[in-house]
């Protein structure tokens, strides 16, 4: 078979009569439309007298695309003010030519891209877009569970006390081995970093104060708070999502049963009833972690260093890191249910929304944290 030598468009420019005359030549076809365009753009950006001649004798083949091609550089010649006329047009031309007399197709310029400051802008807006989106979701969702929870309490034959047994022994139970010794570590690092500084003033033996004050009140908690939610936190939301790309929800839903009741009050109310048992537990292996560095580095008695945790802690000191456990645990439930909730029905959504999981839980209680110090400290306890 003999090979087609394919005729490239082109556009010769000639003055007769002082008129310019636009020669259209070679194939304007599909084929060829990535040579007619530039030659076309070029055309635009050219300076040319008011009245133009474009001149299709010389056209050996012509398509829709290039029709579409020449009748859009013709349009924004005309919206520039130039006066446009044919010469020599082919049946085959003008007939595709009136089947697009009634399109826009004008060459319209491609936006300029954002500079620099202008992308992080666009960037910034929608985060924050997809942040108060995502703060008015949760709130929808807390207080779904709020209203479920009271239902729970005003109607006690619906509580599902066997799967709340089973989510505190997986929540609490099965936790106590990891905060205990994260609480012992994190213990033996607060006495041996407040016995090096306290030492410069020869004031070494108060370091038990420092321990047990910082322990009882603010660290144990949050120490327990942050393990949850990255051991607890994130295994709820795999699960639930994991039920979700199953489409087990949807099955529940069609069953007329409601999963508020069956999958998050249960792991909410665990959640409210071990963190106070793992925040204990948490204070008494962190003051165990700082009674050995003390005891080992000042040569205290055991009976001394429970002497001064005695006098050091008051009772609302140690009540106030209880008060807190409930409420950091009813912040990792309900956002670990929520976003285990919010999986699209992908693996990939399940690893983002275990990660937004861990993450917003351990920022808001944080952020909880840090208001109720502010709270309690205003109140002079």
């Amino acid at each position: 078979m003999e090979n087609k030598i394919v005729s490239l468009p082109s556009i010769e420019k000639t003055i007769k009569n002082e008129e310019l005359i636009l020669k259209i030549e070679g194939l304007w076809v599909a084929k060829t439309a990535k040579n007619a365009e530039p030659l076309c753009l070029d055309l635009l950006q050219q300076v040319l007298p008011q009245a133009l001649i474009f001149d299709l004798s010389s056209l050996k083949g012509v398509d829709t695309a290039g029709v579409w091609i020449l009748k859009r550089m013709i349009q924004s010649l005309k919206s520039k003010g130039h006066q446009v006329i044919f010469q020599n047009e082919t049946p085959t031309f003008q007939a595709l030519s009136s089947r697009l007399e009634n399109y826009q197709i004008s060459f319209t310029p491609l936006p300029k891209a954002p500079a620099f400051f202008g992308k992080r802008l666009v960037r910034l807006g929608r985060i924050s877009i997809e942040i108060i989106k995502l703060t008015r979701d949760l709130i929808t969702f807390l207080g779904q569970t709020t209203m479920g929870i009271f239902r729970v309490i005003s109607q006690p034959r619906s509580l599902r006390l066997t799967s709340i047994i089973v989510h505190i022994e997986r929540f609490g139970v099965n936790a106590l081995p990891l905060v205990c010794l994260m609480s012992i570590a994190l213990g033996l690092v607060l006495a041996y970093q407040g016995e090096e500084q306290l030492r410069r003033f020869g004031a070494e033996i108060y370091t038990i104060n420092l321990v047990s004050i910082s322990i009882v009140r603010e660290v144990g908690i949050l120490i327990t708070a942050i393990l949850v939610a990255g051991r607890t936190g994130s295994a709820i939301t795999a699960e639930i999502g994991i039920m979700k790309v199953n489409q087990e929800i949807d099955a529940l839903n069609t069953l007329g049963l409601n999963p508020m009741d069956i999958l998050v009050i249960p792991r909410v109310l665990a959640l409210i009833f071990v963190m106070p048992l793992l925040a204990f537990i948490s204070d008494l292996a962190g003051l165990l972690g700082g009674g050995i560095m003390v005891m080992a580095s000042l040569n205290v008695s055991p009976q001394l260093y429970i002497h001064r945790i005695g006098e050091a802690i008051t009772l609302w000191g140690f009540w106030i890191g209880i008060i807190k456990a409930p409420l950091f645990g009813a912040i990792i439930g309900v956002v670990s249910c929520f976003q285990g909730m919010q999986v699209k029905g992908t693996s990939e959504s399940i690893g983002i929304c275990t990660t937004r999981s861990v993450v917003e839980s351990i920022f808001l209680v944080t952020i909880a944290d840090a208001l109720l110090s502010v709270f309690f400290s205003s109140l002079g306890i």
